[in-house]
């Protein structure tokens, strides 16, 4: 058993690897294939390509408002759903499966009709909000709830929040002072999960900022590959090193902290 497990976890690394290779060969890589020897295995390799786009102002930009868009998302995100989930936990745990229904419905309408469905509605009431690029910020909460409301349940129920709340009332604290001073303290590594989903998710969603045609990080590097496909390869290689760094970042800070990922709905 020990060695098919093996077997498994490497033909796993080699399905990942290998195309990451592939994409590094050609992104900074100028030999081509048909040349390619094990001679020159190492040598035309440079990164001026990838320096280059990081020197693009439009490059600059749409990193600028993606990096917002996260931010304002996972702030979004954490006020309006942490509270909901604490009260669903600590009041009405019968409703917990309702909310995690309700919180896939984002996943089963398809983001097209969401968006030609919103646009059409609020384009004569609110045409300066559908202008802005922070239009984006509720589709990315939308997009992001199945993973953040399970992350945040998850932590809730792994730290006991119905026996912190029967507890803190009974020494008289309200609700709110529960929540804000009991709750979120002992949740943190739910927290840091369910903001490093939402992060990934937000760097790299194409189809809301396409359809609403606004300028960011992917839609950037969509249009910017078309024109400069190694230079463009090379910063999609890097964006998917940075959410992964992400992702890692957040899973090392929940180690430190003494915390099962499990816990943490990760």
């Amino acid at each position: 058993m020990r060695i098919l497990r093996n077997v498994f976890l490497v033909a796993v690394g080699l399905y990942f690897l290998v195309p990451l290779l592939a994409m590094a060969r050609f992104a900074f890589q100028s030999v081509p294939v048909v040349l390619l020897t094990p001679e020159k295995l190492f040598e035309g390799w440079s990164i001026s390509g990838l320096l280059e786009v990081f020197s693009n102002p439009e490059f600059q930009k749409a990193a600028i408002t993606s990096l917002q868009l996260m931010v304002l998302s996972i702030a979004v995100t954490l006020v309006l759903l942490l509270p909901v989930a604490a009260l669903v936990e600590i009041r009405a745990p019968r409703m917990r499966t309702l909310m995690a229904g309700i919180t896939l419905l984002p996943w089963v309408v398809p983001p097209i009709a969401l968006v030609v469905g919103v646009a059409a509605t609020f384009r004569n009431t609110v045409p300066w909000f559908l202008a802005s690029p922070y239009s984006l910020v509720p589709f990315y909460v939308l997009w992001a709830l199945p993973f953040s409301y399970r992350a945040l349940d998850a932590g809730l129920r792994a730290i006991g929040a119905r026996t912190l709340y029967e507890a803190a009332r009974v020494m008289g604290a309200s609700t709110f002072t529960i929540i804000v001073r009991v709750i979120v303290p002992n949740m943190i590594g739910a927290i840091i999960a369910a903001s490093v989903l939402t992060a990934a998710l937000v760097l790299g969603e194409f189809a809301f900022a396409a359809l609403l045609l606004k300028e960011t990080l992917p839609t950037f590097m969509a249009e910017f590959q078309r024109s400069e496909p190694r230079a463009g390869m090379a910063l999609a290689l890097a964006v998917m090193l940075l959410t992964a760094l992400i992702i890692w970042v957040g899973v090392r800070v929940l180690r430190r902290r003494g915390m099962e990922l499990q816990a943490a709905g990760v």
